[in-house]
C-alpha cells in the first residue's frame, strides 16, 4: 500500500511535503547544501556568529559550532600577534639543529671574549 504525501502550506504555495527518497530529491538537496557550504565559505568567523546570534538569539544554542568558531577568532588573533614579534619556530629538525650550534658557537665566542 503506497500513501500519498499529505500537502505542506510553504509559504505562499501548496506543495506536497518533501521527502528524502529519489534521485531527483537527493540532488535538490545535494544542490542546496552545495549553495550554503559557498555561502557560509564567504563569512568570517565574526560575521557567522553575528548570523547565529542573528537566527537563534544571542548566546543561545549551536554551543559547539559557537565554541569552534571562538576558538578559530583566537587562533587568527594569536598568529597576528605572533606575527609581529619574531618567527614562529621552525617545526624542520635539521633546521632546529643548526639553529642550536649557531647559538652554541656565539655563546662560545662570547665566552672568549670576556675571559
Amino acid at each position: 500500500m503506497i500513501k500519498e504525501s499529505s500537502n505542506v502550506d510553504r509559504g505562499d504555495v501548496m506543495v506536497k511535503s518533501l521527502i528524502n527518497r529519489g534521485r531527483e530529491r537527493r540532488e535538490q538537496l545535494r544542490a542546496r547544501a552545495q549553495q550554503l557550504a559557498e555561502a557560509r565559505s564567504t563569512r568570517s568567523p565574526n560575521q557567522q556568529l553575528e548570523l547565529l546570534d542573528e537566527r537563534l538569539g544571542v548566546g543561545v544554542g549551536a554551543t559547539k559550532e559557537r565554541a569552534k568558531l571562538e576558538r578559530e577568532i583566537e587562533d587568527k588573533r594569536s598568529t597576528q600577534s605572533r606575527q609581529k614579534g619574531r618567527p614562529p619556530p621552525s617545526n624542520k629538525k635539521g633546521e632546529r639543529r643548526k639553529a642550536k650550534a649557531r647559538r652554541n658557537a656565539e655563546r662560545e665566542k662570547k665566552q672568549r671574549r670576556s675571559t
